[in-house]
């Protein structure tokens, strides 16, 4: 069974590691590690960590690292993955995204764009007409 000074020293030790493969990663991708040492998300180290104006957990740094991605796709695969989310669909994750998984065209993207922007216009129209009847005391 693991005493608590044992259990600290392996926490000690995976945190370093989180951190030295956080600097890899950095160093990869030129973001500044530094920063990005201080900004893991509640101080909680191993999790996720704001890198920039990006968020990546320790699954995105491990798989960027170990596929050896290539140069642009981390980036490409955040703007796509926070795209489709902000539409609604279903994204995928980095290491489906290096494996060249089905995705949705700019073609698709955009037709989604469309329909999301009617209705959101259509949301609006309908706020005012309640609103509208509300002030009548409907």
């Amino acid at each position: 069974m693991n005493k608590p000074d044992d259990n600290l020293r392996l926490l000690f030790v995976y945190y370093d590691s989180c951190n030295a493969l956080l600097e890899a990663f950095c160093e990869k991708h030129g973001f500044d590690y530094e920063d990005a040492r201080k900004s893991w998300v509640a101080g909680c180290v191993g999790e996720t960590v704001c890198c920039g104006d990006y968020f990546f957990d320790m699954d995105v740094i491990v798989t960027d690292l170990k596929e050896n991605a290539p140069e642009g796709e981390l980036l490409k695969w955040y703007d796509y993955d926070t795209e489709c989310h902000s539409l609604g669909t279903n994204g995928c994750n980095y290491s489906s995204w290096l494996e060249g998984c089905p995705r949705l065209s700019e073609d698709e993207m955009a037709e989604i764009r469309v329909c999301q922007k009617i209705v959101e216009e259509a949301r609006e129209q309908l706020n005012e007409c309640v609103t509208k009847y509300k002030e009548r005391g409907f």
